[in-house]
């Protein structure tokens, strides 16, 4: 869902030049999510100036409606010729919308993937080899495979299993029943269900046989949050900085080693690192709750003061912006500090987008570039007004086209010299319209 093609390899590019000049997560991360904050002013722009002349149309659109009431035939039809006349494409805010809708989902795929973007697997090229996406993808695959071993074992270590507790954990309670974390039932993702286990079953033979804190650092809730299965990447990062990075030999030491050597820091602050109550932490998603609170507070504001006309009684929509405050919020608390710190940028940024534009762009200086914009579009017709016109003349054509059907009917039914006068009209009629059109003198003699 997060990894859009092109636009996410793109961003991750730029995401890697920006860790490249900082040597830091947290301070590329800062000017990476204000980098594309500055990419999609634009289309905000865009959609600010058609927000408005939609709003000086409404008028207009109302009284079509009063004229017409319930014929909703004729009401569309001359609602189209509106459009079509003033130059107006009523979809012209969704295409924006739409546009920075993919771009946060592509970023949103960069910062659920640190390990891809960031690190030098993948060397410097552009993209990365199919074998080393494979083994990032193996990794995580891991990490999921060994909390359900680790979940299965209980208080045991691995030196305290027998063999056939051992066939029972590593094999049978796996395939046949999963293993419940949490809440979740899980099942191993790997395609090979073998190789997946011997890899588990070589992480807890070679590297922890008899270390208990590793299996219950693997199911501890508050530094292992469950929300983290989904974003194995983030608890990478957290596996490396508790000390046990050592288990992705069993795939490829290279990811260990990049593990160990990204900065995955904010001054100082281990992004890796998990929110609670009584932690320092837990002021990134108070942060993020307050941003995102004044924000939805602001953008109301601005709509009101310009778009008066516009519906106010909102309420379901209203309640909508008000969670958007309490998502940000639990977002930012139930992933690590890196993703929370992104959360927050983002709701800073916009506000400070949100105020800085409608200070420029005021309704008046909106209005007047939509008025030179609509000029433009009356001479240089757009794809709706073209789409619209081609309906219209469909529906003429049909219309000439059932007309001669009809003729031709009627046609039939006449005798052969009441048919060879109706068609010497016809032909006369002809001549009369291109006369006309020429301004010649016509003379049916």
């Amino acid at each position: 869902m997060w990894n859009i093609p092109i636009v996410t390899p793109l961003l991750g590019y730029l995401m890697k030049l920006c860790y490249i000049i900082f040597k830091n997560y947290g301070l590329a991360l800062i000017i990476f999510t204000l980098i594309t904050k500055l990419i999609t002013v634009p289309f905000q722009v865009k959609q600010q100036k058609n927000t408005a002349r939609m709003a000086k149309f409404q008028p207009q659109l109302k009284k079509l409606q009063n004229k017409y009431g319930n014929n909703k035939e004729k009401y569309q039809e001359e609602m189209m010729k509106l459009y079509t006349e003033e130059g107006i494409n009523p979809m012209g805010s969704c295409l924006p919308m739409i546009i920075t809708m993919v771009f946060l989902f592509a970023i949103i795929g960069v910062i659920y993937a640190p390990l891809k973007y960031v690190s030098n697997i993948g060397g410097n090229s552009f993209s990365m080899t199919s074998t080393t996406s494979q083994n990032i993808t193996d990794a995580e695959n891991l990490v999921k495979d060994t909390i359900i071993i680790a979940n299965a074992m209980g208080d045991k270590t691995y030196v305290q299993l027998t063999e056939d507790e051992k066939e029972d954990i590593f094999k049978d309670k796996v395939l046949e029943e999963g293993a419940k974390i949490n809440g979740f039932t899980l099942k191993s993702s790997s395609k090979n269900l073998d190789d997946a286990l011997k890899n588990v079953e070589q992480v807890f033979s070679e590297y922890y046989p008899d270390d208990k804190d590793f299996t219950k650092f693997l199911l501890d809730k508050k530094k292992l949050s469950s929300q983290l299965y989904t974003r194995p990447q983030l608890l990478m990062f957290k596996i490396s900085d508790n000390g046990y990075g050592e288990m992705f030999n069993v795939i490829d030491d290279k990811i260990n080693k990049e593990l160990e050597r990204v900065d995955y820091t904010f001054f100082g602050i281990p992004l890796s690192e998990m929110p609670s109550w009584t932690s320092l932490y837990l002021l990134i998603p108070v942060s993020s709750f307050l941003f995102q609170l004044i924000l939805t507070f602001i953008s109301q504001r601005y709509q009101k003061k310009n778009n008066p006309t516009a519906n106010t009684n909102m309420g379901g929509m209203n309640l909508v912006l008000y969670i958007m405050p309490l998502f940000s919020f639990y977002i930012a608390f139930k992933f690590p500090v890196g993703l929370g710190l992104y959360w927050t940028l983002t709701s800073f940024y916009s506000l400070i987008q949100t105020v800085v534009l409608n200070k420029i762009y005021t309704p008046e200086k909106v209005e007047a570039m939509a008025e030179r914009d609509a000029k433009k579009k009356k001479k240089k017709k757009g794809f709706y007004q073209r789409a619209l016109e081609m309906q219209q003349n469909q529906m003429g054509a049909n219309s000439t086209e059932k007309q001669i059907d009809d003729d031709t009917d009627e046609e039939r039914k006449l005798t052969k010299a009441e048919r060879k006068q109706a068609e010497l009209k016809r032909l006369q009629e002809a001549r009369r319209r291109m006369a006309e059109k020429y301004g010649d003198e016509y003379n049916e003699d």
